[in-house]
């Protein structure tokens, strides 16, 4: 096992200070000699190679797999921390809180042993004591309200209108951080609205915000777009260019290459700035634009072609022959910079939750979801991100025909107990103005649409493209 230690050093950030302190819990048997014991080590290995693939629902489930059917296994503990680490990376905090807890009750000792998986279990259980307080965000189901920075600029008073939201039974906050995306032609402050020095700086909404929700008890999340930043001048080596017909690439405005090494780097260091501001999750906006598939960048090209070798064609056409490959692969690299971003931001954290936001075509229409905005669902939950589906306009406003199709989005998209805690089902409020919001999500919440386990996200603004 000594090589899997090794490699989980080598690439899990926040763990390597732990993994190879950890030995096997009985040295590994020869091939053949006991079959019961080659099998354990076969599923632990796999377990363990799921987890290094940042595949946290595969590794748990594996993992899961092993302390169900190995209760007597002389590396039950091993397998137990591993369990509740993949449950922490998915953001599933009350499964590893139990894990750990699991763990330390396998200790036959009353002080476990320094450097055992009991001795980290308990530090990681103290440390979730000091960082979440008397309860955290995924203890019970959330009731979210995401509102745009403009109907936040228009409310008078933030403290009292918060708590009107809070007596209605709004329970968390997404709040954006950043100006959105630029329409042709529209003009606007350009810049976030908190204290950092990586980009201008509109207004410190999230000082205001923040306290005034902790103290009523709600959350709060802060919303960035990462594909079409309108928060920042976007610097022209991270710009992406997209083919036309006759085969030439076109910039395509205000998008950036979200594989840019520069751009990931910038992009921690905004992160790391909204969370001092103490917010309590972070959300990756949805693409608008269409064309991902057809997107490219000098950058991603050498990543691609590094990987699977020259694609393009001898007239150095932009667009891979193969766009599956091609918009799969930029997905699948996308969510890999989330989650170790997740992972980063944790370190100081570890109760932080991690969402991105897909268009209910994801959900509906995958294919068309991958190819048009980059968007992978299941690979998504296999990296342990919460999905927040926002709604389109294309999809039915009739209230019958809108508790339907959330509801079978719920099915599609939480198969398994304990996955529904990763899912956010966003609705359309339609106010008019903030006024008459809290009316709005009265008469929402009414309806009793989406009470089954998921969290409810409950959309003002205009739905996306």
């Amino acid at each position: 096992m000594r090589w899997i230690f090794c490699v989980l050093c080598l690439v899990l950030p926040g763990c390597a200070d732990l993994a190879h302190q950890f030995p096997p819990s009985s040295s590994p048997a020869a091939s053949g000699v006991d079959p019961a014991l080659d099998a354990q080590t076969k599923l632990i290995e796999s377990a363990y190679r799921a987890y290094v693939q940042e595949r946290y629902s595969l590794a748990s489930t594996l993992f899961q797999r092993f302390v169900d059917s190995n209760p007597n296994s002389p590396r039950l503990s091993e397998a137990r921390w591993w369990l509740a680490r993949s449950y922490e990376q998915r953001g599933d905090l009350p499964a590893a809180l139990a894990a750990y807890r699991a763990v330390v009750g396998e200790a036959a000792r009353s002080i476990p042993l320094a450097g055992s998986y009991e001795f980290h279990a308990l530090n990681r259980l103290d440390a979730f004591r000091r960082s979440l307080g008397p309860s955290s965000l995924l203890e019970r189901r959330q009731i979210a309200l995401w509102l745009t920075s403009v109907d936040w600029l228009t409310i008078p008073d933030v403290g009292l209108w918060i708590a009107q939201l809070a007596d209605a039974g709004v329970t968390s906050l997404i709040v954006e951080a950043g100006s959105p995306p630029r329409e042709t032609g529209q003009s606007g402050p350009l810049g976030v609205y908190f204290q950092t020095t990586k980009a201008p700086v509109v207004v410190d909404l999230f000082k205001v915000i923040v306290p005034a929700a902790h103290a009523k008890g709600m959350a709060v999340l802060a919303s960035l777009n990462l594909h079409e930043p309108g928060w920042m001048v976007v610097n022209p080596e991270w710009g992406i260019g997209m083919a036309n017909g006759s085969g030439l690439a076109v910039p395509s405005v205000g998008s950036v290459d979200v594989l840019h090494p520069e751009y990931q780097r910038l992009v921690g260091e905004v992160a790391q700035d909204l969370l001092r501001t103490e917010i309590d999750g972070l959300v990756m906006g949805a693409r608008r634009a269409k064309g991902f598939a057809s997107e490219w960048s000098p950058t991603s090209r050498r990543m691609f072609e590094g990987l699977f070798g020259p694609s393009f064609d001898s007239r150095d056409q932009p667009v891979s022959p193969d766009a599956w490959r091609w918009a799969g692969w930029k997905a699948r690299t996308y969510l890999g910079f989330v989650a170790r971003l997740t992972q980063q931001l944790r370190q100081a954290r570890p109760g932080l939750l991690v969402a991105v936001a897909l268009h209910e075509r994801a959900v509906f229409s995958p294919a068309d979801a991958l190819t048009e905005y980059g968007e992978d669902v299941f690979e998504t939950k296999q990296r342990g991100l919460h999905i927040v589906v926002q709604s389109e306009p294309s999809m039915s406003e009739r209230s019958d025909e809108q508790v339907a199709r959330m509801e079978t989005m719920r099915q599609r998209l939480a198969p398994t107990a304990g996955d529904e805690r990763q899912l956010w089902l966003g609705i359309a409020l339609g106010a008019s103005d903030t006024s008459s919001l809290v009316t709005a999500v009265i008469a929402v919440l009414a309806t009793k649409v989406g009470q089954a386990g998921t969290h409810l996200l409950l959309m003002n603004g205009p739905a996306i493209p």
